[in-house]
């Protein structure tokens, strides 16, 4: 279960999709529950193995979204009841609402609930932000268990009254083969090396403003170029902030892409300066692709990064100590090279997706036999 899905590709829809596939070519069946989309068919019934039902319509005026999104959602898991043995959501404000109500209609329907984010952007604050916050608080506990990909996720959570009984602490997954080391399909349509990336949505999220004012300072004493890969609304601002600093000819913008794993692979260094994620799909790519990493010292970013050895952490407010670290690793080569060496092998040990989905199966198992929770 997901506000939106494939072919969009935030965070959260492309880790439902990237699980969705894994557990599909496992045996499982897997249906994802999503809003209509105008030019997109109801009903996909085979997206590598995954049967995707727009079948949720909403209305975008005031109150009755929520309305309509809710009682979409738990319609379209009626209709699937003999199909499914779990609904798992991979959004925790809207989507846990809807599927916490279906629980109580449905309580032999086990329902993992799993935020996306922490902080400013992630549920739990917009659920406090949000018009009758204690009623959706209530609703929302209603669902059977909840898991948290990072820490803080799982802290601000706890606040809003789940038990340590009903949390599990998760994580994301990437896909360690297609994101690896190796040549790039790319390198002749970029600015020249050494190259520095940030893949992600164009989003006052990511604090690009803070990384182009730091890079003043960079493309003065370096030859480096930045590149920034990815869709957003921000990005005219951000095109005309790069003009007003004389960046036009250092910083190259591709827009969307439907694959990052060859920019990664065409870079030398990966840069994340959000001021929040909950467990960044970009950050896990960069790192499965032995990148040396730079990334904002914020909940999410410290569960994946250990300062010094796996990559390196900075304040995302701090835009000097931004210019001063990436200067640094595009000096010091072999201590880059160390870095995305040492990355590269935690996400082999901790993060490649069928690690992550083997934790997910057992964990669905634990549930649909009702031994996990305990009450």
């Amino acid at each position: 279960m997901v506000s939106y899905f494939h072919p969009f590709a935030s965070g959260a829809e492309g880790q439902a999709l990237a699980q969705g596939i894994e557990l599909a070519r496992r045996g499982h069946q897997v249906h994802v529950v999503t809003r209509e989309v105008p030019g997109y068919p109801v009903v996909d019934e085979d997206h590598h193995g995954v049967f995707i039902h727009r079948w949720v319509r909403t209305r975008s005026i005031g109150p009755l979204f929520g309305l309509s999104f809710v009682s979409g959602v738990i319609g379209s898991l009626r209709r699937l009841r003999r199909e499914i043995d779990l609904v798992h959501t991979h959004q925790g404000l809207w989507e846990a609402v809807a599927t916490g109500l279906a629980h109580r209609r449905m309580p032999a329907l086990p329902t993992l609930v799993q935020p996306a984010s922490a902080g400013y952007y992630g549920e739990a604050d917009e659920l406090r932000r949000t018009r009758g916050a204690g009623l959706l608080r209530r609703l929302i506990l209603g669902n059977t268990a909840f898991a948290a990909i990072s820490a803080e996720i799982a802290r601000q959570w706890r606040e809003l009254g789940v038990g340590p009984e009903r949390m599990i602490r998760m994580a994301s997954g990437v896909d360690a083969e297609r994101f690896r080391p190796g040549p790039s399909a790319v390198e002749s349509t970029l600015l020249p090396r050494p190259r520095v990336v940030f893949t992600g949505r164009m989003h006052p999220q990511k604090n690009l403003p803070m990384l182009l004012r730091a890079w003043v300072e960079v493309a003065r004493k370096s030859p480096a170029n930045l590149i920034l890969v990815g869709p957003g609304n921000d990005r005219r601002t951000l095109e005309d902030l790069v003009g007003t600093l004389g960046l036009t000819d250092r910083v190259q913008f591709t827009g969307g892409v439907s694959d990052p794993s060859d920019y990664l692979r065409a870079a030398d260094l990966f840069v994340l300066p959000s001021v929040a994620e909950g467990m960044s799909n970009s950050l896990l790519e960069a790192m499965a692709t032995a990148l040396p990493c730079l990334a904002s010292r914020i909940p999410g970013n410290t569960d994946l990064i250990h300062d010094g050895r796996t990559g390196r952490l900075i304040d995302p407010k701090d835009g000097p100590a931004w210019t001063s670290a990436i200067l640094e690793l595009l000096d010091a080569t072999d201590q880059a090279r160390r870095l995305g060496e040492a990355a590269r092998s935690r996400i082999d040990e901790e993060f490649a997706l069928p690690v992550v989905v083997d934790r997910y199966v057992d964990l669905y198992r634990r549930m649909i036999a009702g031994s996990w929770p305990s009450r």
